[in-house]
């Protein structure tokens, strides 16, 4: 708690609202709103709010989710197999496209403590630099996120979902069964984090393995440098 204290006032020094039009150029790059392709994926971007782990509004104005074409598809696809196992649920993104600009800004916040590890480098970027990310949930029938073990932007391994050795599915399951036995999870959070994972997979996503609520492509970020534009504003 005294670490996220002392982040959060690193954090407040900056100013709250961008000044760039980040819609706008969010557009100009070519990433499309993923509420316009399916209206029932629920969107609540936590920059856009002070309930982030730098605890201020990094996104101003900005309340709308955008990925690149082809990524957010995947996530239609994926609302859609949710849908079908779960007439009831939804997807809810808190996180899609990050401007560069709000990524040093967030890695300003960590530089030189224990949760450096987390944050992306402010330079080159990470995948949400790029528009091929997303942070997300899975909310019931009243829009309750399911409980997951760990809420988003917990740092600890409570949000693991498993290591850099073995990036399978099979593996994060058994990552996440291992955490339940270990009394770090409840049944029930272990049930919901595999069913998330499932449905990721099915669409050709893998989690960043430190974070429960993040998916991204199987490809490397060198890969993804070079096959993607960075979001430089």
């Amino acid at each position: 708690m005294a670490l996220l204290c002392a982040l959060m006032a690193l954090g407040g020094g900056a100013a709250s609202a961008q000044e760039v039009d980040f819609d706008k150029k969010m557009k100009e790059y070519g990433l499309v709103d993923i509420q316009s392709l399916n209206k029932e994926i629920r969107v609540e971007l936590k920059y856009a709010t002070e309930d982030n782990f730098v605890g201020e509004n990094m996104y101003g104005s900005l309340t709308t989710a955008y990925l690149l074409p082809h990524f957010a598809r995947k996530i239609v696809e994926a609302q859609r197999i949710l849908r079908k196992r779960h007439p009831e649920y939804s997807l809810l993104v808190y996180d899609a496209a990050r401007p560069i600009s709000v990524q040093r800004r967030m890695r300003r916040a960590v530089e030189g403590t224990p949760l450096q590890i987390y944050v992306a480098d402010g330079q080159k970027g990470g995948r949400h630099n790029y528009g091929v990310a997303v942070d997300l949930t899975i909310v019931d029938g009243e829009g309750r996120p399911l409980d997951m073990g760990a809420g988003f932007d917990h740092f600890g391994d409570e949000a693991w979902v498993g290591n850099d050795n073995d990036v399978t599915l099979a593996a994060y399951k058994a990552y996440v069964e291992a955490l339940r036995k270990r009394g770090k999870i409840s049944d029930k959070a272990a049930a919901n984090r595999t069913l998330l994972l499932e449905i990721m997979d099915a669409v050709g996503l893998r989690p960043y393995v430190k974070e429960w609520w993040h998916f991204q492509e199987k490809i490397s970020m060198t890969a993804t440098r070079q096959k993607y534009k960075l979001l430089d504003f």
